[in-house]
């Protein structure tokens, strides 16, 4: 009798104790507020749960936090509008040309005014906002130029084997422009159709040295771009089709639409913005953070976040060709940088294929260019679920609005690079 009180006392006091939460620390469920730290499984189910973050997200946070033990900061929001995070000179062209840009037939834009933002003043009521929001993202402000040299791409399968692929990277606005005169045109009269051209040089591994590949898209958004890839082996250019946007370049886990989050023709696929909420999402690190790596743990599929509470949108985008590979992306989008700071990708099943993460950080624009600041990708990666595979990525210099010359962007330079 006295043992069975004994029993009943003892646990009525650790009941007790529970509900006045001296031993239910890890238990309560957070709140994805700035302060809190995710440190378990029931943390992820927890926000999860709340819509704060999306179903890939706690399966790759999940790998972090129970097979290399880390912990996932939230920290306070950052404040990426566009007044902050954009160039001054971008930025009074976007005011200079508000209103004139629209939705054409076809989904095209229209009336696009040589530069800036075209719809600066979206709102989510609006029944075109899926389009016009992706439309931001292809004219968001990256500067007239930049270069990634050395970026790393350590590709990790299911057994924690590592290759690294990585290169330089080159782009270069020949229209559009509003840093560097001459502006809008790099060739007043000339290249009127050009909009940018960019290059891929591979270093790594050992079996893609020397592999370019040169891109050349068009400002008429129904013409296709060109594709010129430098073979090593054929020690010659050859002309790669563009209409598949599906193919993997240099062992990639990505494919030519999926980089940068979106790289794609916007016009040939259906956009629907489908919800408005707070997310947890990459907050801007510094790029020295971001450039050495120190996000990267080895083995692991996925770079190691600090999240911020962000008020995002949330696109839903759909091919109009019913033989493209995903059935849907999910773009989970910053209206105030407007990049898409995470996206989900389902295969032509419905199925979650691939998630794709970017870290974000703040590149200044120097005085003699106007002055401001370029919100540009410094890292991320992107997690295939299927075979479990991913790619993280950090860029060690991106050097943006630096004069890089044309000469670049030549089927000559291709070739010289890739021997």
């Amino acid at each position: 009798m006295y043992k069975s009180n004994f029993k009943s006392i003892f646990w009525g006091l650790i009941s007790i104790l529970f509900l006045l939460g001296v031993f239910a620390t890890s238990t309560i469920a957070l709140e994805g507020v700035a302060g809190e730290v995710i440190k378990t499984i029931e943390d992820l189910k927890s926000l999860e749960a709340k819509g704060l973050i999306t179903k890939a997200q706690a399966i790759s946070y999940g790998e972090l936090i129970k097979d290399f033990g880390k912990s996932i900061p939230i920290v306070k929001t950052t404040d990426r509008r566009p007044e902050v995070g954009v160039s001054k000179s971008y930025l009074e062209v976007t005011l200079q040309n508000k209103g004139k840009a629209k939705i054409g037939a076809g989904d095209l834009l229209e009336n696009y005014a040589g530069a800036g933002l075209p719809f600066p003043d979206l709102k989510p009521d609006d029944p075109q906002a899926g389009l016009k929001a992706a439309c931001n993202y292809d004219f968001r402000n990256v500067g007239d130029d930049f270069v990634l040299y050395d970026w790393e791409y350590p590709l990790t399968d299911g057994k924690g084997n590592v290759k690294a692929v990585g290169g330089n990277s080159y782009n270069l606005n020949y229209n559009f422009r509003t840093e560097i005169a001459p502006k809008p045109a790099l060739f007043p009269g000339q290249y009127a159709e050009i909009w940018f051209k960019n290059r891929i040089e591979f270093s790594k591994p050992f079996a893609s040295k020397g592999l370019s590949q040169l891109v050349i898209k068009y400002v008429d958004p129904k013409r296709a771009r060109d594709v010129w890839v430098f073979v090593p082996g054929l020690r010659r250019s050859v002309r790669a089709g563009s209409d598949n946007r599906c193919d993997c370049l240099g062992g990639f886990t990505f494919n030519m639409d999926d980089s940068n989050a979106w790289a794609g023709d916007t016009s040939v696929f259906n956009w629907k913005l489908i919800a408005v909420k707070d997310m947890l999402v990459n907050t801007l690190i510094d790029f020295e953070i971001q450039s050495t790596g120190k996000t990267y743990v080895k083995g692991a599929h996925h770079l190691m976040p600090t999240l911020e509470r962000r008020k995002m949108w949330m696109i839903e985008q759909t091919a109009k060709d019913p033989g493209y590979c995903y059935s849907k992306r999910i773009f989970y989008l910053d209206p105030e940088s407007w990049w898409f700071l995470w996206e989900e990708m389902y295969d032509r099943a419905g199925k979650l294929w691939k998630q794709l993460d970017q870290g974000y950080t703040y590149f200044p624009v120097p005085a003699s260019l106007g002055g401001g600041n370029i919100i540009n990708t410094a890292s991320g990666d992107c997690t295939d679920f299927k075979i479990w595979e991913a790619g993280p990525y950090w860029i060690q210099k991106l050097p943006v609005n630096q004069n890089i010359s044309s000469d670049l962007f030549t089927l000559d330079a291709l070739r010289r690079s890739g021997r």
